[in-house]
């Protein structure tokens, strides 16, 4: 077993793919106790920083966040009471609340429902897998203090170092460049971060956000790059590559905060202020010199390698993730040079946004249901206990 086990590392872990002929991994090996080269056993306890960053987010939110949002006059989504349908259940799996009339007429035979009843059940469902404004208010104020907090300390731990200013400086004496204490807690506390996002995402199942497969794709491309650019000592670019990404989030946080709050003032100032920040960093400062430091400046100083063209490729799927979503945010500022107001979120979670008081309103203007009840139909069974779902 130990031998298949040696195999598998040393396939993965083969030195021509991650090193190239310039290095081996025994050169991260310092037997100078002042001196450390990035060691990947170490980065590997950022699983567990991350799965407690979890249990923080959540005592942060239920104890300051959600008091604060009471004080400001944020309100509880009211309960939903919705009637468990397996039938209408599977439905809304497979076509949200756009069911084809063949499908809807099969529906109210196998129900016994009128098709206004169940369109109704249809729209509660969806108001159920919608994020509250409580909710997303919580959300923002977890990205808001993480990303102010790692973008000050980022920019603290790099203002002295040389390769802030002069790029060229990620390569210099490449592989054996030394990590300090505060670059190391950089990189841990940033891959933790984003695999508590990732956990979030992946176990979190009241709703779908928009999105989603998108903010997936991000998170796993980023650990992978804070991982590998780690265990090759690419750390270098890759605190560069941290420190521009957190730019914009703090200002995209506040200004979602106080659109939640119903302050649409402030909202658009600090959203006007992400906008010229995220367009800066993503769509300038990042190709331009910490793209331009990875793909071109390297090769002065070391030769091409397997694992240049697979970081590379991360970053330029970074890269266009951002375009992606520079339309999006331009879409929405456009909306308020036409309109006159902010009237969606970036990245909304709904196919489209709902407030909480339209939905109400919407509610109430459907007619009252009457009890659902097991019927038989064409000889199809819909005896499926009926259970309330709150």
């Amino acid at each position: 077993m130990a031998s298949i086990w040696n195999s598998v590392r040393d396939f993965i872990w083969n030195e021509e793919f991650w090193l190239g002929d310039d290095a081996q991994w025994k050169d991260f090996e310092s037997s100078d106790p002042s001196v450390y080269y990035p060691q990947l056993r170490h980065m590997n306890w950022s699983i567990v920083v991350g799965v407690a960053l979890v249990f923080v987010r959540m005592l942060y939110e239920n104890f300051l966040i959600t008091p604060l949002g009471h004080f400001m006059g944020m309100k509880e989504r009211k309960p939903i009471h919705l009637p468990d349908v397996p039938l209408l259940e599977s439905a809304y799996k497979k076509y949200r609340i756009k069911v084809p009339n063949e499908e809807m007429k099969k529906l109210v035979k196998q129900t016994d429902l009128t098709e206004r009843q169940i369109q109704r059940w249809m729209f509660k469902r969806k108001v159920l897998a919608m994020p509250s404004s409580m909710y997303k208010f919580r959300e923002c104020s977890w990205h808001l203090l993480f990303y102010t907090f790692a973008l000050c300390y980022g920019l603290y731990s790099l203002w002295d170092k040389p390769w802030l200013w002069v790029t060229v400086n990620c390569w210099v004496g490449w592989p054996k460049q030394h990590i300090d204490t505060e670059i190391f807690i950089l990189y841990l506390l940033e891959l933790s971060f984003y695999w508590s996002l990732l956990f979030a995402i992946v176990f979190q199942r009241d709703y779908q956000k928009k999105d989603k497969t998108e903010m997936i794709i991000h998170h796993i491309v980023t650990i992978l790059l804070i991982y590998f650019s780690w265990a090759c000592n690419f750390v270098r670019v890759g605190s560069l590559v941290i420190v521009v990404h957190d730019l914009a989030d703090p200002w995209l946080s506040i200004a979602k905060m106080a659109k939640y709050t119903k302050h649409q003032t402030t909202c658009e100032i600090f959203f006007g202020m992400f906008i010229l920040t995220w367009i800066t960093s993503r769509i300038f400062i990042y190709p331009l010199w910490v793209l331009n430091a990875s793909a071109v400046e390297i090769h002065d100083y070391v030769t091409t390698f397997p694992a240049y063209w697979f970081f590379n490729g991360l970053l330029i799927v970074l890269q266009l993730l951002s375009i992606m979503w520079t339309y999006l945010i331009l879409s929405i500022a456009f909306q308020k040079l036409t309109i006159g107001t902010i009237e969606k979120d970036i990245r909304s979670e709904s196919d489209s946004e709902l407030s909480e008081s339209s939905d109400d309103a919407k509610l109430d203007s459907l007619p009252k249901k009457k009890q659902l009840q097991p019927s038989v139909t064409n000889g199809i069974s819909s005896s499926q206990p009926v259970t309330r779902r709150k």
